[in-house]
């Protein structure tokens, strides 16, 4: 069965001199690559060109895309066509996202870029404030994702009259920075670890029974800081990497 097309067009496009501040706080470098996701018209991508990047939009909407191209003719900008959802920009050397992307696929598009082939290295993101909360608590599954991959920063709250039209909810700027301790491949293990672990109300020896001996929860417990008596959100974030990298190296995450 076909996937389905987004359910109409992002309606949230950046106030330009938010967007402005937005992108200063980022500090985008000179010749960097940056992906501008759920570009709308073009704020946000005004401002990348202005420090000096090379700059990639994506968007859905056709009025946004007829728009985009006619604004940015001629300027170091690739303007694409694209379902966030499956799209992937391809790009070979480093590279990062500064954007204001859809408010409903945030959490998915998050994950896609953390677990991908060639992932950003940074990501600067305006959201809806209860989303950016999520993403940078210890305590859920994706904060503990987040947490093994790099650092998330809830930075600043912003007035729902931040967007055109204004927000229904409160939002906010919220900022990742990979590091390069975990490789993708343990990102992946950490992943299919913590589905397994926030599949219920339950203990973490509960949860991870069948897959992980008791003998393996406690000696990681007593190394990493936690009880596998205790419920997946008392784990500390970082302590899901080491306990991955062990199952997959028994066969237990394949």
């Amino acid at each position: 069965m076909a996937r389905p097309v987004p359910e109409g067009p992002q309606q949230h496009d950046l106030d330009a001199a938010i967007a402005a501040r937005f992108v200063s706080g980022a500090r985008v470098k000179p010749g960097e690559r940056v992906l501008d996701a759920g570009a709308g018209f073009g704020a946000i991508t005004a401002e990348l060109l202005q420090a000096g990047a090379q700059v990639t939009c994506a968007e859905f909407a056709p009025e946004r895309l007829a728009a985009l191209r006619q604004r940015f003719e001629g300027r170091d900008c690739e303007v694409v066509s694209a379902d966030l959802r499956s799209w992937s920009p391809g790009f070979v050397g480093p590279w990062r996202v500064v954007a204001n992307p859809p408010f409903h696929l945030t959490a998915e598009l998050v994950r896609r870029w953390v677990l991908g082939d060639r992932p950003p290295h940074a990501l600067d993101l305006v959201l809806q404030h209860e989303t950016a909360e999520k993403l940078s608590a210890p305590g859920t599954r994706s904060g503990a994702l987040l947490a093994c991959a790099g650092e998330a920063t809830f930075v600043a709250r912003l007035p729902r009259e931040a967007t055109n039209p204004p927000s229904r909810v409160n939002l906010a700027v919220w900022r990742f920075r990979r590091d390069r301790d975990a490789s993708q491949r343990d990102l992946a293990a950490v992943d299919m670890l913590l589905a397994r672990a926030f599949a219920g109300p339950r203990t973490v020896a509960e949860a991870l029974r069948g897959i992980a001996s008791a003998v393996q929860l406690k000696r990681q417990g007593a190394e990493q800081g936690w009880s596998p008596q205790g419920h997946p959100r008392e784990v500390p974030p970082r302590a899901w990497l080491p306990l991955a990298r062990l199952l997959a190296m028994c066969g237990k995450l394949a």
